[in-house]
């Protein structure tokens, strides 16, 4: 038994703890509200001192510590007299002060409930530890929650039920809780509101213990004897039956003393229960209870004394990186200034250059190697895709065509229509090579933010001006890199080389299409090697065919550009019927002229062919230049921006910061940071407390 008192030493220290970082071994009672829950606990402690009343009566969680106290002759001052003390109750928030009579441990609980949650009876989830000694119980921790409830009455906040779920579960949750799931007998197994909301974090039902109360209050007929044998719903830890004082019976003060004889002379007299009669009652329950914690508290204790190590060793860790607020005084301002400067800049250039040992180097990119990545696989795979083609029409390179003629036809394909055209698709490149650099230019704003420097987590003034001076000399940098990507575009514009060595030039493009031809042409229409020649020559003039048939299928052929309105057909119509042909009449030229043929099939041959050689020619100046600017952008920006920001960004910092009169300010501590550092101080100070009591236990072994 002494491993329990332990266990309530360690939930003591805890509990003045903000977030608790220990799971304790505990046992937690649930149930609704007219389960008989409170019964049951005052019938273990054999007092009445829980606050009774209709609706919700226990409001906060209920930490009940009960300590076996053999009786001593040692005498306490009460206000009667001095007289020797036997069993009595201690609230850790009233340190020292004795309760001896129960009607005031009563009024106690209901007095800092109110405190604490209100008086319009609304629930909170900080607890209440009570202890009591006494030498009618057994070494026991229990906790005891709200009954579950399913709608508001009278007064109560209308998401009571949901208030009161949520505190249950949080509680339930905690693998090291035994779960005491306490159900009326005169209700369905099936609807019990404790074992619904047990069976959500314990499934299988390792860790509950079935409390059956109310059984003489069941139809005559029935029992509950298969869910007392564990057959209706078993659970590993089994059921245990108990009868509680009836309604008239604590009206009429019966002492629980005789409650629990009637108890158990209930359960020896009833002819299912009797069987079973020493494995119920809350005599049996107290007993079971207690070596359950036991159990489990052995069970449980290596893996409590490593978390109280773990915990304790992280807090002081993040103690010291958080120091004395008196650390810092004088003429040191200044030396640790540029000692955080420094650092951050060392930290800033080994992420760049890879160097920087990270918990996440083996899990994804960072730094340098991200950049690397925005180079080859975001912008370099992006412009491979961009076809050479893009944004072009046919009818467009129709257009530049014809206009870099003039007013006489062309022989061959004219040289300022490939320019214009290649022109038009260098400019293209433009835009996903300024995008680049601002995805550099995001990628080390990102590096900036995820420096983490202990001293930048204390001074968050000093934090926030050196990522505002770094900023604004990234965003410096990125000016330059922009305008000089902007010029090496200007540059591939300038002048189209057509002399240079990767360039196909114009008899290779006519080649190359004249063999395509060819093995097109051969493949669908068989025609032999030696008629490949044809293809360059222009089809010979058909005169044309006396037959009428004839004629009107072998219509001439009309000029996309033909500016008569007047049709043919409509001519020998007239022609026809023996009238008169009306003179033919000029439309004016209109004010846009387009070509009024896109399809290429059905385009001029001489002109199709143009339009090939100028795509094949585009495509091959396309990709001279597209390996320039993969090249040479990924240069610039680790000039302008990249290089210059490692180089520079000391000299800024220090230039910004190290000033006298900025001291004061950039080194004033926020108050969430002080707020931490005493949070901090507590939590050591209670893990070093559980670390002594644990160690009070030398063995802990069956």
């Amino acid at each position: 038994d002494h491993l329990i008192p332990v266990i309530n030493k360690l939930q003591d220290v805890v509990a003045i703890i903000d977030s608790n970082p220990l799971d304790l071994p505990q046992i937690v009672v649930v149930g609704s509200q007219s389960s008989g829950k409170s019964s049951v606990l005052e019938s273990i402690v054999g007092r009445d001192f829980l606050p009774r009343g209709t609706g919700i009566v226990t409001r906060r969680p209920l930490i009940l510590q009960l300590y076996h106290k053999e009786y001593s002759s040692t005498t306490f001052s009460t206000s009667s007299s001095h007289s020797p003390l036997k069993e009595w109750g201690e609230f850790l928030h009233q340190p020292g002060k004795k309760y001896t009579d129960f009607d005031d441990i009563r009024k106690e609980i209901e007095a800092d409930t109110n405190l604490i949650s209100g008086n319009n009876k609304g629930v909170s989830d900080k607890p209440i530890t009570l202890r009591i000694y006494s030498p009618h119980v057994v070494n026991l921790t229990l906790v005891d929650l709200p009954g579950l409830t399913k709608v508001a009455v009278g007064d109560q906040p209308k998401d009571i039920s949901q208030q009161i779920q949520k505190m249950v579960l949080k509680y339930i949750e905690k693998p090291n809780s035994i779960i005491l799931s306490v159900t009326s007998a005169n209700v369905d197994i099936a609807n019990s509101d404790s074992l619904k909301i047990a069976q959500q974090v314990d499934p299988k039902g390792t860790r509950t213990v079935g409390v059956l109360t109310k059984l003489d209050i069941m139809d005559k007929g029935t029992d509950c004897l298969d869910t007392l044998l564990n057959k209706s719903y078993p659970l590993k830890l089994g059921w245990i039956a108990v009868l509680n004082r009836s309604q008239e019976d604590i009206i009429k003060n019966l002492p629980i003393t005789e409650a629990r004889k009637n108890e158990e002379k209930y359960f020896q007299e009833h002819i299912s229960y009797k069987q079973i009669a020493s494995k119920c009652g809350v005599t049996f329950l107290s007993r079971t209870l207690n070596k359950l914690l036991m159990t489990h508290i052995r069970d449980t204790l290596p893996e409590l004394r490593l978390k109280v190590n773990s915990t304790l060793t992280k807090s002081r860790i993040e103690l010291n990186a958080l120091g004395d607020e008196k650390d810092i005084v004088g003429g040191n301002k200044g030396a640790f200034l540029l000692n955080v400067i420094n650092s951050f800049v060392h930290q800033y250039i080994n992420t760049i250059d890879g160097r920087l040992s990270s918990a996440s180097a083996t899990e994804e990119l960072y730094g340098g190697a991200r950049i690397n990545y925005i180079f080859n696989e975001v912008y370099g795979d992006f412009i491979d895709h961009i076809d050479s083609r893009a944004g072009l029409t046919d009818e467009m390179i129709q257009i530049t065509l014809l206009n870099a003629t003039g007013p006489k036809a062309s022989l061959f394909v004219p040289e300022e229509s490939f320019e214009q055209l290649a022109k038009l698709q260098v400019k293209v490149l433009e835009e996903p090579s300024l995008r680049c650099v601002d995805l550099v230019h995001d990628e080390l704003q990102r590096i900036v933010n995820c420096i983490e420097l202990s001293e930048l987590k204390r001074y968050n003034n000093l934090r926030e001006k050196i990522v505002e001076v770094v900023h604004n000399l990234l965003r410096d940098f990125k000016s330059p890199a922009k305008e000089m990507i902007k010029n090496l575009v200007s540059v591939e514009m300038a002048h189209i080389n057509t002399n240079h060595p990767d360039f196909i030039g114009g008899g290779d493009a006519i080649a190359k299409i004249v063999i395509a031809e060819n093995i097109q042409r051969d493949n669908i229409y068989g025609v032999q090697p030696q008629q490949q020649q044809s293809l360059l020559q222009p089809p010979p003039q058909q005169q044309p065919q006396t037959q009428r048939g004839i004629l009107k299928q072998e219509e001439p052929k009309k000029s996309p550009f033909s500016i008569f309105s007047k049709k043919d057909d409509e001519k020998s119509n007239s022609s026809s019927r023996g009238e008169p042909a009306p003179p033919p009449t000029m439309e004016k030229v209109p004010s846009r002229v387009v070509p009024t043929q896109t399809n290429r099939s059905k385009l001029d041959p001489k002109l199709c062919f143009q339009i090939e050689l100028i795509e094949t020619l585009l495509r091959s100046y396309f990709q001279i230049v597209r390996k320039n600017m993969k090249d040479r952008v990924p240069k610039c920006v680790m000039f302008f921006m990249v290089n210059s920001s490692k180089e520079k960004l000391q000299n800024e910092l220090v230039k910004a910061i190290y000033k006298e009169d900025l001291f004061t300010s950039l080194l004033e501590e926020s108050d969430d940071i002080a707020q931490r550092r005493e949070a901090l101080k507590e939590t050591i100070s209670s893990l070093t407390t559980a670390q002594k009591h644990l160690n009070e236990i030398i063995d802990y072994r069956l």
